[in-house]
């Protein structure tokens, strides 16, 4: 048998694997289904088709369609405003989280932007979420954070009693950019917004009993200084120099033998 009969016959049988193993685990499938059709069956009842999940669902993830599968459920369980047409769900981002093989409904895919309840005294505003501003992108609605102008020298405190509205959302369903729903006093509103632009606004989350002055101009903290150790020793270093000036001297040079003397030291 020559080579290339053995390279065939090899190729031929390796083929014959692989479609052996697609139609193996189409039997599978098959059967489980099966199974599973069976048992609604021994339930009795309307068999509705619904969006079921095929993977765990977090916050923020974006809809696409290895996500979802249509799916018969007897319709004595399926739940409330379940979605039954891909359209529905495609490209949507979820707002709360779905385990795998359960149902999809409106309440998982609800837009988080809507009927923001803003409180007496404050505006709301819009951020958009990057890295540098210092929240988890699961932080929830109703948490309050303080806010800091973070500069090169300094940080300044905005405001201390800011409050999250709504959780970050994308602002469309197939764009990467998020925004954060935030609730500052109009006081605080130009200070906010240009921290915002300028790439060094910060927000942290204090504890339930840190407390912080309404209004931030007059709590502001001072620019970082340097060590104290460091700027006294600037301090009487200059002075140093400054008398050294006035008097004409040189502290670190030696005098400079004029050209008689050092005839006389060669004779």
């Amino acid at each position: 048998m020559s080579r290339r009969i053995r390279l065939v016959l090899a190729a031929l049988c390796a083929l014959a694997s692989c479609g052996a193993c697609l139609i193996y685990g189409e039997s599978i499938k098959a059967r489980e289904e099966q199974a599973r059709l069976d048992v609604l069956e021994r339930y009795g009842g309307e068999v509705v088709t619904l969006l079921v999940a095929t993977r765990n669902l977090e916050y923020g993830d974006i809809i696409d369609a290895s996500a979802i599968e249509a799916r018969e459920w007897l319709a004595d369980l399926a739940p409330e405003q379940a979605l039954v047409h891909l359209e529905d769900a495609i490209g949507r981002q979820v707002t709360v989280p779905l385990a795998k093989g359960l149902p999809l409904t409106q309440l998982n895919v609800r837009d988080g932007a809507s009927g923001l309840d803003v409180p007496a005294g404050f505006v709301a505003l819009s951020l958009p979420l990057t890295d540098k501003l210092g929240l988890s992108r699961n932080i929830s609605a109703g948490t309050k954070v303080v806010a800091y102008s973070v500069g090169t020298n300094s940080t300044v405190l905005l405001t201390g009693d800011a409050l999250i509205l709504a959780s970050p959302i994308e602002t469309t369903a197939f764009s990467s950019i998020q925004t954060i729903s935030l609730a500052v006093r109009p006081e605080d509103v130009s200070a906010v917004l240009g921290a915002s632009a300028r790439g060094d606004l910060r927000l942290v989350v204090p504890a339930d009993d840190v407390e912080f002055a309404h209004d931030a101009s007059e709590g502001a903290p001072v620019d970082v200084p340097a060590k104290d150790g460091a700027v006294e020793g600037t301090s009487a270093q200059e002075e140093a120099l400054g008398e050294d000036a006035q008097n004409g001297s040189n502290p670190s040079s030696e005098p400079v033998p004029s050209r008689e003397t050092v005839e006389e030291s060669e004779e």
